[in-house]
């Protein structure tokens, strides 16, 4: 499991991704995805799953079930939202717990 979340100069956490992505298999899957309030609309969804799909050209991507904003989100980005596909790798992966998180700041304006 990866995770980035986007902070506010207050330190608030405002934006949230969490991924996992398997190099063997090339698989990859969005598990959350989250921006709150006032920052919504503004690009941050697009930045963090940018991020997440960088150096993992050709690796197939689904996502767990989201809500109705990220269901319009995804195809986008030509990854529909799947059922959620984890191979072996992720499996075992998963039981060791999540990173530690990295801040991605807002641009600067």
């Amino acid at each position: 499991m990866q995770e980035v979340r986007a902070k506010a100069p207050d330190e608030y956490d405002f934006a949230r991704l969490v991924w996992q992505a398997c190099a063997l298999c090339r698989l990859g899957m969005i598990v959350k995805i989250r921006v709150t309030g006032p920052w919504q609309r503004h690009g941050y969804n697009s930045r963090m799953v940018r991020f997440a799909l960088r150096g993992r050209d050709g690796y197939a991507w689904t996502t767990t079930p989201q809500s109705e904003d990220a269901q319009a989100f995804f195809p986008a980005f030509a990854y529909p939202p799947r059922d959620a596909h984890h191979c072996e790798h992720m499996r075992a992966a998963r039981s060791r717990g999540p990173e530690r998180a990295r801040p991605l700041d807002p641009p600067p304006r």
